[in-house]
């Protein structure tokens, strides 16, 4: 099969990965003849071997990452910049995905891979960006996510980005449905700064333990009785 008319068919699967099965049925040989076919055609650069069995046509390190295992979704600041909620320029692509896997180098993006529970993956879709197709977080969850790992996110740009146009009763819907209670109590309070008060959706949840704001940060000696925190991170705005 001529090269152009592979891309063609691949190309009509809407797969970003495609694995040697797929080479398989489009070319119609063996699995043996597959790998040497897409290895002529990864030598001609007209295909991408991302890692061992696993071919794409992408060179977006975002559309790659998020279509490599599923489920897996991408979040934390990198749907932060794509969402536009920040200035940082990443130069990871983080995906939320249920398996532990090797970082991966795209030109100059690494992709990482932050392991979730199954029960914890969920509020993300398939959209299209810059004409790639790839799974990212809702805004929303990526909010949450990002205060549940903060190591992953700063806390200042949730604080900034809850200050874009976020629906409030998902943002408490999935909070909730993650049961972190420490992301909870970071929720509520910096939705407070911004003059939104979710304390009666999720005053069953906490705990009388006073845990930091900024994990990374030392303890101050501002505490918020209210959520239990304590506001060891001044925000701009404040």
């Amino acid at each position: 099969m001529q090269a152009i008319t592979f891309i063609r068919e691949l190309e009509g699967l809407q797969k970003t990965v495609i694995g040697l099965s797929d080479v398989t049925k489009i070319i119609g040989k063996g699995r043996d003849y597959a790998k040497v076919y897409v290895n002529r055609l990864a030598k001609r650069n007209l295909l991408h071997e991302v890692e061992k069995g696993k071919y794409t046509l992408s060179e977006d390190p975002h559309e790659i990452g998020s279509n490599l295992v599923f489920p897996s979704y991408i979040s934390f600041i990198t749907a932060y910049s794509l969402y536009g909620f920040t200035t940082q320029i990443p130069i990871i692509a983080q995906i939320v995905s249920p398996k532990s896997k090797k970082t991966l180098e795209i030109g100059k993006i690494k992709i990482i891979f932050i392991k979730f529970k199954n029960e914890n993956i969920f509020g993300y879709h398939r959209e299209k960006f810059r004409k790639k197709h790839m799974f990212i977080a809702e805004p929303e969850k990526a909010i949450i996510d990002s205060l549940y790992l903060p190591e992953q996110c700063p806390i200042s740009e949730s604080y900034q980005a809850l200050g874009e146009n976020i629906d409030i009763s998902k943002l408490v819907e999935y909070a909730l449905r993650m049961s972190s209670i420490v992301a909870i109590k970071r929720l509520g309070y910096l939705l407070e700064l911004h003059g939104q008060d979710i304390y009666d959706k999720v005053a069953h949840m906490l705990n009388k333990k006073y845990d930091l704001l900024n994990p990374f940060m030392k303890k101050s000696k501002i505490n918020s009785s209210k959520w239990k925190l304590n506001v060891n991170e001044v925000f701009e705005s404040e």
